[in-house]
């Protein structure tokens, strides 16, 4: 017999711990496509700059163990599916329907406008549930990685800036209509241990933790009348001096058509896999 959400115990992830939300998030995504580690810590940093409502999100459990998490994120009329998943020995029962029939519905008596989500292009089972439900395709979303290589000689000098003047600058100076990852609302919320540089007033670049032995380059941003002038390519070169010896990462959330040139120009290979930023008017 199919499991029905009403047969678990449900509790608003303002209820729970961080560490009960990494044993249900660890367990909700048991042998994903991407290999996913959490930690109380990081997902904390996280999901608070994403703006996760702890009271619209939610963790099931059954027989006294996490089976399966949904974080929504919320911003004005806008909800957005931050994380959702269930544990292998209950998947493909329609939780997953189930859990965001009842997200939608909240979130229309709330007299929202938007559900939001992004997903796994290569996830075939999880892009047919959202297609069934009415969630529309926006926009493709690739990621570009690169392996480490030797120290650029006479670098640009960087200059380190606090990250809240990064996440201005990237209001001011950014693209519009931005994926929710990537937009000025959720860079303004980001802190330690993300640091950021400026290479004079020309170029700006946001790392997420300079310690990791793999660096994520979190967002880069060039003035709109300096672009096209070599300043996005300098500020890489200046990064790759002040962290030698290490490879770079962007994760899959910036869209297809924003430069799609520039970093595979300098090297970068894209991500085996993408996602899909997808939409539901309410």
């Amino acid at each position: 017999m199919p499991l029905d959400l009403q047969a678990l115990t449900a509790r608003p992830v303002a209820d729970c711990t961080a560490d009960d939300v990494v044993a249900a998030l660890t367990r909700a995504f048991e042998g994903y496509i991407v290999p996913l580690r959490f930690t109380p810590q990081a997902y904390e940093r996280r999901f608070r700059s994403e703006d996760l409502d702890p009271y619209a999100s939610r963790v099931w459990e059954k027989d006294g163990g996490p089976v399966g998490v949904l974080l929504l994120a919320r911003r004005g009329w806008t909800s957005r599916v931050a994380g959702m998943g269930f544990a292998p020995e209950v998947r493909g029962q329609g939780l997953g329907r189930q859990a965001l029939l009842e997200t939608i519905r909240e979130a229309k008596e709330r007299r929202e406008r938007t559900l939001l989500l992004e997903v796994f292009e290569q996830n075939t089972p999880a892009v047919r549930l959202y297609t069934g439900l009415g969630f529309q395709t926006m926009r493709r979303l690739v990621g570009y990685r690169r392996e480490a290589v030797e120290t650029v000689e006479n670098p640009d000098p960087l200059v380190e800036i606090d990250p809240l003047d990064f996440a201005r600058v990237a209001a001011r100076e950014g693209e519009p209509g931005l994926p929710w990852m990537l937009r000025p609302e959720t860079l303004s919320a980001i802190s330690w241990p993300a640091r950021a540089y400026r290479l004079g007033e020309n170029a700006y670049g946001l790392i997420a933790d300079p310690a990791a032995e793999k660096l994520v380059l979190t967002a880069l941003v060039v003035p709109r009348e300096l672009r096209r002038k070599g300043w996005g390519t300098r500020l890489l070169h200046a990064l790759d001096a002040a962290f030698p010896g290490r490879p770079w990462s962007i994760p899959p959330i910036v869209p297809e058509d924003l430069a799609p040139g520039f970093f595979p120009g300098l090297g970068w290979g894209g991500w085996e896999i993408n996602q899909l930023e997808m939409r539901l008017e309410l």
